[in-house]
């Protein structure tokens, strides 16, 4: 039965060993996982697999000096400058191949947060902290405002006039009473991320409708 075995599998044949991939090879394969649950931006794949323990680094001298002095594992180790590198050509290859995009990243982050009830201001401000330049947060966004009909003719568009109303009559049931209550009102828009016309715009026609 156990000749039967190494003949079936073949003289040569090892078990898969994870810990033998290369880091190449596993920073590929945790970084493809990760974009398997959700997008993410480059910048936050890099952050990611920099802080992988396959790719945790020493010092050029650190390094020299443990090769030098024969200390295991030294080869294996690699150079603040061999990770960027590393890490990098991983990215490229996964852009490239169109694993990762970081426009489609920022369009399903704006639908994400259009959700909740966000403007735009507050949306692209949490776009630069992931990596996205303004060029494609802007493009992202004039995509989402643009009225273009999909296969069946449904218009599917971002209103922020519209959302930033909608957000304020959710929160309150009324315009208030007095300066101070409106302006909580005014202050809650502008941390959502709402301009000041969005503002204005909600704050006369949030609560119109109930009083017809």
């Amino acid at each position: 039965m156990h000749d039967q075995e190494r003949e079936t599998v073949g003289p040569d044949y090892q078990p898969l060993d994870v810990g033998a991939m290369t880091p190449q090879r596993r920073a590929r394969n945790d970084a493809i996982a990760r974009l398997a649950r959700r997008e993410h931006s480059r910048r936050e794949l890099h952050d990611y697999l920099k802080e992988r323990d396959y790719l945790q680094t020493v010092s050029d001298d650190a390094l020299a000096e443990q090769s030098a002095s024969g200390e295991e594992g030294a080869e294996t180790r690699l150079s603040r400058d061999e990770v960027e590198l590393l890490i990098e050509e991983v990215l490229e290859r996964l852009v490239e191949e169109g694993l990762q995009s970081d426009e489609r990243f920022a369009a399903s982050f704006l639908r994400t947060r259009v959700l909740r009830g966000q403007g735009p201001r507050r949306i692209q401000q949490e776009l630069r902290q992931r990596g996205i330049d303004n060029e494609t947060s802007g493009a992202v966004m004039r995509a989402a405002c643009d009225p273009v009909p999909d296969a069946f003719g449904h218009v599917d568009a971002v209103d922020f006039f519209e959302l930033a109303r909608e957000t304020l009559a959710r929160r309150f049931s009324s315009a208030g009473e007095g300066h101070k209550e409106r302006a909580r009102r005014e202050r809650f828009l502008l941390q959502r991320g709402f301009d000041y016309e969005q503002l204005r715009y909600a704050m006369e026609s949030a609560w119109t409708e109930d009083e017809a």
